[in-house]
């Protein structure tokens, strides 16, 4: 993935290093396109903040783009595009670690850069969301799945064309195999068809699991 780098002003790795370091972030913007029956959720380039005031100017551009082409979807329109909007509001999303993992002298000269590591790709999920995951966490059969600790995330590291998803670690009390077609079928009561979940054992992908407790949250814990 090749990411736009703006707002830049040294041509030196080093001097933008020593900027990060005294606390410069990449920060991305987010806006929905509105199309009668999909919303699109798309994302600014990577706006390199040295002071915090600058953050203003980005989030008034982006928070108009929202609003003038956000809305325009049946039902869940206006929704959509205050959740991109409280992300605005809230300072953006700070790829920082993203983005200097992977930037070279050649790319910082380019204003781009390819993303191979990737470093940050969970989000904390709305506190609506937690409540309806936890509570069907809380409707699962203790017996079928006997959980230990539950973590959720919200997965970002998505294609243009794809949509945010919601990610469930979990660790059980004993070896037993996860059965995730009961905890599925709680959280249909919740949620629609259409939401992807991806649910896995944080014992079977530990990179992955390891990921999801650092950037994601401990929502069940016995």
């Amino acid at each position: 993935m090749i990411q736009k780098l703006q707002n830049i002003k040294t041509s030196d790795l080093e001097e933008l290093k020593r900027d990060v370091n005294n606390g410069g972030k990449f920060v991305l913007f987010n806006y929905r396109i509105g199309l009668g029956v999909i919303s699109l959720l798309r994302f600014s380039p990577a706006f390199f903040i040295k002071r915090e005031h600058e953050i203003e100017l980005f989030q008034k551009k982006y928070n108009i783009i929202n609003l003038v082409f956000g809305p325009w979807v049946l039902l869940q329109g206006p929704f959509l595009t205050y959740d991109a909007y409280k992300v605005n509001k809230k300072g953006g999303i700070n790829i920082t670690k993203d983005i200097m993992i992977n930037l070279t002298q050649e790319s910082l000269l380019k204003n781009e850069v390819e993303i191979k590591i990737i470093d940050e790709i969970l989000e904390k999920v709305k506190s609506s969301d937690k409540k309806n995951i936890l509570k069907a966490i809380r409707n699962t059969n203790c017996t079928l799945v006997p959980l230990k600790k539950v973590y959720v995330g919200l997965y970002v590291n998505v294609e243009d064309y794809e949509e945010p998803y919601f990610v469930i670690g979990i660790q059980l009390q004993n070896d037993d195999d996860l059965n995730i077609k009961h905890i599925e079928m709680n959280l249909r009561k919740y949620y629609y068809k259409h939401v992807v979940f991806d649910i896995f054992d944080i014992e079977d992908i530990p990179e992955y699991g390891e990921k999801l407790i650092e950037q994601g949250e401990l929502i069940y814990n016995v």
